[in-house]
Formats: structure tokens, C-alpha cells, sequence
């Protein structure tokens, strides 16, 4: 017997090391993926400012730095909106994410968005959701019910830019036909995305997604006040994106207060049909051919279409670089973090039964 217990625990003991060497080979190759995706994040928006800044430069220029530190301002404290957005998403799906973790989890993983694909940005949030200690599935589920609210929102916002958009489809310019395109998109997307934001099919909606994905169901349904909470932020946040563009006009123009309305309601539909519209008929981007559209009445004397061209591109510039700033003080904030002052994710109960 003793020679038996010896011989168990010399083979518990050389059975040791293949499953350090194991926990080793993951954790280098966990290491070398997060390399990899800090080199694609990187490359893909060095690209994206190398590849605007013939066409914007201009423009660029000839706005007042003023103008610019403010049209900044807007688009972060836009994202920080989205971000509570879906923080808001998170608690109606009876999970509490402290700001700092949603600030993190939104903001670091929307960087994925400039990896060739449009997938990679929710697959950050999720894997940084899952770090702080939110389960994949309803990490997955937040960010769903948030882009599908925040489509609801925009669409709802994009009546204001009508007028405009409408003026550019019968006008016969180049982007008349991309301006086309964006109108007959919101048309059919609107009721849809009505329909969805109602609590009780959107709960059956997400029943649905987590019988798909062969997770447990959700034990209450979602409610208004957490649907409200959601497009309330994301108001917020397109309508902080909308000053952020009208702060770039202001700087050539006085578009006054009819033009701030119109570039709300003009960029909430730009973001939006650009994550559906992925060919151009006409050759310009949908987005920038709907903020072309938007800004180009305003701009009649101080360069028309060709301004409001240069604007557009240099709001998607500054959008790379909140995005870098958002990013980088997320990252900050993950110091409370490491001095262990709470955990980031608190699950609760919340919301009706059945």
C-alpha cells in the first residue's frame, strides 16, 4: 500500500506539468491575440486618418480650433450617453454595471469597429464584459437591445432632418441618389423598429435569442421604464453628435437654430443607415452623402457642397480621435478597479415576472 500511495502521488505529481505548460500555451496565446487586435485597431485607424486627410485637410484648416475643442466635447460626451445607454440596457436585464465598467466595456470595444468586419466591436464589449464579471450572453443582449433602441431613437430624431434630405433627392446632385437610399431605408426600418421597442415583444425577441444561443431564459420581462431609460440616454447621445456637427458648420456658416435641429436629425439618420447601407449607388458613403444634404443649404456661400463635403469628413476624423480620448480615459478608470474598491457587475432582481 505504500508503495502504491507512492507511486499515486509520483504520478500526481509528474501529471503537474503538462497542465502548467497548458495554462502557459494559453496564456501566451491569449497574449498574442490581444496583440494582434491592438495592432488591427491601430492599423485600421491610422488608415482611416491617412486615407481622409487629403480631402478634409481644407476644411481642416480653415476651422477655428474653438469649433473643433468643442465639436470634440460633443461627440465624447455623445459616446458617454451611448454608454449609459446600455448600462440601462444591462440593469433591465438584472445586472448592475458599475459607470466605470460600462465606460470601459463600451468605450475600449468600440475600437474593434476599425478591424475590417462589423462584428468586432461587440465582440470586444463582450469579452471586456465578461472580464468585469457580466456572463457573455447578457453582455451579447445589452448591446442587442441597445443598438436596436438607439436605431428606434435615430430613426425617430431623423424626422427633423426630413426636410433637407428630401430637398437633396430632387435636386439631381451627386448624392442624391445615396440621400435616396438612407430615406427608403428609415422608411421601412421606422415601424419595424417601433414595433421591437415595445417591452413585450422585445422581451419575446430576446427569449428568442437566448433559446438560439441554448441559454437559460429570461426570468422577467423587460420593462417600459428600462426601455425608456435606454432611448432617453440615446437621445441624448445623437443629439449631442448632432451638436457636434453643428459646431462644424457654425464655424463657416450661421446655420442657427433651424440648422442645429436639422443636423440632430440629419446625422441620427447618417449613423444609422450606414450600418445597413453597405453599397453606395452613387459612390459616396451614405453617411457623408446624408450630412452633405443636411449641411449643404446652409453652406450656399461659403462653398456649397464642397464645404459641407469637407465637413463631413472632418466630423468622421474627429470621431477617430474622441474615439482614441473615450478609449484612453475609459482605460483610466480601470484603476479604481485594481485597487479593489468593489466588484464591477452586481446581479439583482428587477422588473415583473412572467
Amino acid at each position: 500500500m505504500v508503495r502504491t500511495a507512492a507511486r499515486s502521488e509520483v504520478g500526481e505529481t509528474t501529471a503537474a506539468p503538462p497542465a502548467t505548460t497548458t495554462g502557459g500555451t494559453r496564456q501566451r496565446l491569449g497574449l498574442a491575440v490581444r496583440v494582434v487586435v491592438i495592432v488591427a485597431i491601430v492599423a485600421g485607424m491610422t488608415w482611416s486618418v491617412v486615407d481622409q486627410w487629403p480631402q478634409v485637410r481644407a476644411t481642416w484648416l480653415g476651422l477655428a480650433w474653438q469649433s473643433v475643442g468643442l465639436s470634440v466635447l460633443a461627440a465624447l460626451l455623445g459616446m458617454v450617453a451611448n454608454t449609459m445607454a446600455w448600462r440601462a440596457a444591462v440593469a433591465d436585464l438584472a445586472h448592475r454595471v458599475t459607470v466605470g465598467a460600462a465606460l470601459r466595456i463600451c468605450l475600449v470595444g468600440q475600437l474593434g469597429k476599425y478591424i475590417p468586419g462589423s462584428v468586432w466591436a461587440y465582440v470586444l464589449q463582450i469579452e471586456l464584459g465578461r472580464r468585469a464579471g457580466l456572463p457573455r450572453p447578457r453582455a451579447f443582449l445589452a448591446s442587442l437591445i441597445a443598438v436596436g433602441l438607439g436605431v428606434t431613437t435615430a430613426l425617430g430624431l431623423g424626422v427633423a432632418g426630413l426636410p433637407s434630405l428630401r430637398e437633396a433627392v430632387g435636386s439631381g446632385s451627386d448624392y442624391a441618389e445615396s440621400v435616396r437610399v438612407a430615406l427608403w431605408i428609415m422608411a421601412i426600418l421606422f415601424p419595424v423598429a417601433v414595433l421591437c421597442a415595445v417591452p413585450r415583444v422585445l422581451t419575446a425577441l430576446v427569449q428568442l435569442v437566448l433559446r438560439v444561443l441554448r441559454r437559460p431564459p429570461l426570468e422577467h420581462r423587460l420593462t417600459w421604464p428600462g426601455v425608456l431609460r435606454v432611448v432617453g440616454w440615446s437621445a441624448l447621445g445623437y443629439g449631442l453628435f448632432g451638436v457636434h456637427l453643428w459646431l462644424l458648420a457654425n464655424a463657416q456658416a450661421t446655420p442657427g437654430l433651424d440648422g442645429l435641429v436639422r443636423c440632430v436629425g440629419a446625422f441620427a439618420i447618417a449613423m444609422t443607415v450606414g450600418m445597413f447601407a453597405f453599397v453606395s449607388p452613387s459612390g459616396l458613403g451614405v453617411r457623408e452623402a446624408v450630412l452633405v444634404a443636411a449641411l449643404a443649404p446652409f453652406l450656399v456661400g461659403s462653398g456649397g457642397v464642397g464645404a459641407a463635403m469637407g465637413i463631413a469628413l472632418a466630423s468622421r476624423l474627429i470621431f477617430t480621435i474622441a474615439d482614441v480620448l473615450a478609449a484612453g480615459l475609459a482605460a483610466l478608470s480601470g484603476v479604481r478597479q485594481l485597487r479593489g474598491d468593489g466588484p464591477d457587475v452586481v446581479p439583482h432582481a428587477t422588473g415583473p415576472t412572467g
